[in-house]
């Protein structure tokens, strides 16, 4: 397994770093270096360009008991990273405070959430500084308090940044090592407002990720979500179907649902792409056990119209080339 110290470094090379894979694609795949806990499906949003809202799924949340068994075999197999989130908020879990601390009792290098910020108080900021959470990024996604509110219905956009200010300012003030990040999920309906959010951000911010918006796994129809300004590149960037590209996400993590289950992908959110489970397996029997290396065979010759949320995926079917090129220029925003 390879070592990567992803504590210092940028987040989208971190991102990167973690997602190379053999591209061989082999069947049976070696341990990955990363794991997804859905500790939560619940969520107190419905963002317009999440699924989340739609999801038939029962809410729940992911018992300590199993957790603590499954971080027991995280730490055998020296995995080193850890993120406590996939379809959900975290921080709306009556135990996330728990999660954290016994992760990093058991030597788990780097924890990290995406939140959107509007479940947090005084009480739970710190909370977080004594966690040992190594990061934390906010889903802004706006850059005005009328964007903001209207692409997140239930947000409340004063709160985000009266959070922010505040665990900013107990990171630096107590010289924490805890990274503040951010996302930005662009799109036409907050393309013109990357300028403004930059000028409110830039201060708070260690880093932001900008990404253009995506299906979420065939799920989420963005025909018309994209900037008039990027349409032509991205209408470009789809590829033949030949051409279409393997999911690294069924090499390089785990990803594990609030009930157990183990899925290929973080945005399975009615557990459509269910490989194992984990209140009778282990994190290593399934990893190479028959409905795995089946999911990978598919991908691997590209037979990708056998799974449902494969089929149309933004993910496999867009030239990395013509993205990386979308997202080199959003940087500027940085």
């Amino acid at each position: 397994m390879n070592k990567l110290n992803t504590n210092n470094i940028s987040i989208i090379e971190k991102a990167r770093n973690l997602s190379e894979v053999d591209d061989s694609y082999p069947l049976e795949a070696k341990i990955p270096n990363n794991i997804m806990f859905e500790v939560t499906n619940m969520c107190n949003l419905k963002c317009k360009m999440c699924y989340n809202k739609y999801m038939k799924r029962k809410r729940g949340f992911m018992q300590f008991d199993l957790y603590k068994k499954i971080i027991d075999q995280v730490h055998e197999l020296k995995i080193e990273n850890l993120a406590l989130y996939t379809t959900g908020e975290s921080f709306l879990h009556p135990q996330i405070f728990n999660f954290i601390e016994y992760a990093k009792q058991k030597d788990i290098n780097y924890i990290y959430i995406t939140t959107n910020g509007q479940t947090l108080n005084d009480k739970k900021i710190e909370k977080i500084f004594k966690s040992g959470l190594d990061s934390i990024k906010f889903s802004i996604d706006a850059g005005n308090k009328d964007k903001y509110e209207f692409l997140k219905p239930g947000a409340d956009w004063e709160k985000l940044i009266r959070v922010i200010k505040r665990i900013r300012k107990i990171r630096d003030k107590y010289k924490y090592k805890l990274k503040i990040f951010a996302s930005f999920i662009v799109m036409k309906d907050n393309f013109k407002d990357l300028i403004n959010y930059n000028r409110i951000f830039n201060d708070l911010i260690d880093e932001t990720v900008f990404t253009l918006i995506i299906n979420q796994g065939s799920q989420v129809n963005t025909n018309n979500s994209y900037p008039e300004y990027f349409k032509s590149i991205i209408n470009d960037s789809i590829l033949p179907k030949k051409q279409w590209t393997p999911c690294s996400f069924l090499w390089n993590r785990f990803v594990v649902t609030y009930e157990g289950y183990l899925t290929i992908c973080c945005m399975d959110f009615e557990n459509q792409l269910i490989y194992g489970d984990l209140n009778k397996e282990s994190l290593k029997d399934c990893w190479n056990n028959e409905k795995m290396k089946k999911f990978r065979k598919i991908h691997k010759f590209k037979e990708f119209k056998k799974l449902k949320m494969c089929s149309d995926c933004d993910s496999i079917k867009r030239n990395k080339k013509a993205i990386d090129i979308i997202n080199k220029e959003l940087l500027q925003y940085q």
